[in-house]
């Protein structure tokens, strides 16, 4: 089980990409920066992963920070397809 501080910072963050970037609400702005910038090549995103990133690693050593909130992202997505 995650942390509530956890949930709350994942609920800023899919909020922040809804206000700030037009995105989906159900997406974090870190994941959404490894799905667009890596999986699909777009540049402006894929910059945006590598800042996310060195800001994760530089916090909290963190590395793949990205890569692990598209992951969890995507495990949500599937718990909410379950029910």
């Amino acid at each position: 089980m995650t942390s509530r501080l956890s949930r709350l910072a994942a609920l800023a963050s899919q909020a922040a990409n809804v206000i700030l970037f037009n995105g989906q609400a159900d997406e974090t702005i870190s994941g959404r920066a490894w799905r667009e910038g890596d999986l699909h090549g777009e540049p402006v995103w894929r910059g945006r992963r590598v800042l996310i990133d060195r800001l994760f690693w530089t916090l909290a050593r963190q590395p793949d920070h990205c890569r692990e909130s598209h992951q969890r992202d995507v495990e949500f997505a599937l718990l909410i397809l379950a029910d």
